[in-house]
């Protein structure tokens, strides 16, 4: 492996390989207690989104390279790559394809009635809407999104489409 390749391992990956798992998730966050030192309570920390981690007790972080540089007390890059590769031998980069992008709206089959629909009408009126004002001014939108049907209050705007 490569450091790219090495690089795109997800560490939280790499550290289960190791025998550490996450003590919580905190969105795209994952606190582990430190496998740098010993520690009661978890200060180390991977964003799995940009695939770094930072060790808060020990005010290092980085990416799985820096981390592997910790734990094997090593400078050689060389040696780093060739542990990690040792390490994660089921944890290989994952090869991104991007699907193509859709030729069709998502919203499709518009179709503006009058506004008549008792759920919708409910709905203004529970949101203290004027419903002969809303009549009026409005329109019952039927349409699909992704496939699924839906219905919905919507009014003219100025590029001759509907809010």
């Amino acid at each position: 492996m490569n450091i790219e390749d090495v690089k795109q391992i997800p560490i939280a990956d790499y550290l289960h390989s190791l025998g550490y798992s996450p003590v919580k998730q905190q969105g795209n966050g994952l606190w582990y207690k430190s496998p740098l030192r010993e520690e009661h309570e978890p200060s180390f920390k991977v964003n799995t989104d940009r695939n770094l981690w930072y060790d808060f007790g020990a005010g290092k972080g980085g990416n799985i390279i820096a981390l592997a540089k910790e734990l094997y007390c090593s400078d050689s890059l060389p040696y780093l790559l060739n542990r990690i590769a040792e390490q994660t031998p089921h944890v290989r980069p994952v090869s991104f394809s991007f699907p193509q992008r859709r030729t069709e709206p998502s919203f499709q089959h518009l179709e503006v009635r009058d506004l008549i629909h008792p759920a919708l009408l409910r709905y203004l009126q529970g949101r203290g809407i004027n419903v002969e004002l809303a009549k009026r001014e409005c329109k019952e939108l039927h349409f699909t999104n992704n496939g699924r049907p839906f219905f919905a209050i919507g009014f003219p705007n100025m590029a001759g489409g509907y809010e």
